[in-house]
């Protein structure tokens, strides 16, 4: 009876506790409060980090009362899984001061919903939203932080600049971003469709790259540009059509989807990149058009389920490999204006 009451009472403890406030040191300089349920980071410099499991932040013994964290101003960092587990904190203030987020700092904070990250951070640690189910929006503020992929979250986070960073989970895009980020979606393996707005110019590198479930996407006629390897390896894209704004297609941008079996690529394309379909094993047809002057190096290497190619006037030259082990390729007709064929 002793051992089922010893838990119940450590948890009132920790709940009568917080009636008053609870203080210490968490820096060289810094100090913490907690009280009514509020945290107050106070002082100037770094605070420490804590490796979860192993040394935990000061306050994580009353994590079941934190429900508002305010940082002011002269701390310049926030500590590695600093406030892991806060699963009932809804509100953070980040000061100007700030400079770096350390790795998992909100790992696990379930209820939080949105953050803003101020200009003024140049650094985000990995992990940092982990398993934050309720989160739907971040705002980064600087325009190119430092910042790690591996952010895995259910929101959404765009920079200053209306550029999507990271949007794993999400399906439909706002219409206030303006570029998809690089590996804004990578490894997203649960995606299964997307639709972009008519607000996106231009598909980052890498930007969907992984995304092994995904099966159809949308890609509007504002969006003139397609990055490097920004399809690759979406083994589940069956068709993709290309719109009239897209002037140049990346390296390896749609390479290894073994599942297209159909591209179309409009007349505003001018070059095709380097490995742009490499590995597209089902591809069976594809028409370029007349706006192409280049075939980058290995374009359509590998396209072994291909069996029929026209290359048209514009065509000047036939990068390297271009068509190497296109192992269904019956026929192929060269015209008159290409003047270099690579090996």
């Amino acid at each position: 009876m002793k051992h089922k009451l010893l838990p119940l009472f450590l948890a009132l403890a920790a709940s009568v506790g917080t009636l008053f406030a609870q203080s210490g040191t968490c820096g060289n300089n810094l100090t913490w409060t907690l009280e009514d349920g509020v945290l107050t980071i106070s002082g100037t410099g770094k605070m420490n980090d804590y490796a979860n499991y192993k040394v935990y932040a000061p306050w994580h013994s009353y994590i079941s009362t934190i429900r508002k964290v305010i940082i002011e101003e002269g701390v310049t960092s926030i500590g590695v899984c600093a406030f892991y587990s806060c699963y009932l904190l809804t509100s953070v203030t980040i000061p100007n001061s700030i400079t770096s987020i350390g790795d998992g700092a909100f790992q696990d904070c379930s209820n939080m919903q949105s953050l803003t990250i101020p200009h003024s951070v140049t650094s985000i640690g990995t992990n940092l939203f982990s398993s934050c189910k309720a989160l739907k929006s971040i705002i980064v503020e600087k325009e190119n932080p430092k910042y790690d992929s591996r952010n895995n979250c259910n929101a959404i986070i765009v920079s200053a600049t209306n550029e999507l960073l990271y949007g794993c989970q999400l399906t439909t895009i706002p219409n206030s971003v303006t570029r998809i980020g690089q590996s804004a979606f990578y490894g997203c393996r649960s995606l299964t469709s997307v639709s972009i707005p008519n607000s996106v110019t231009s598909i980052g590198k890498s930007a969907f790259s992984d995304c092994s479930g995904l099966t159809s996407v949308t890609i509007p006629n504002s969006v003139t540009s397609i990055g490097e390897g920004a399809f690759a390896w979406c083994s589940k894209l069956t068709s993709v059509t290309i719109p009239n704004s897209v002037t140049s297609i990346g390296e390896g941008a749609f390479s290894h989807c073994s599942g297209l079996t159909s591209v179309t690529i409009p007349n505003s394309v001018t070059s095709i990149g380097s490995s742009a379909f490499e590995g597209c094993s089902n591809l069976t047809s594809i028409t370029i058009p007349n706006s192409v002057t280049s075939i980058g190096e290995g374009a359509f290497s590998h396209c072994s389920g291909l069996t029929s190619v026209t290359i048209p006037n514009s065509v000047t030259s036939i990068g390297n490999y271009a068509f190497r082990e296109c192992s269904g390729l019956t026929s192929v007709t060269i015209p008159n204006s290409v003047t270099s064929i690579g090996s």
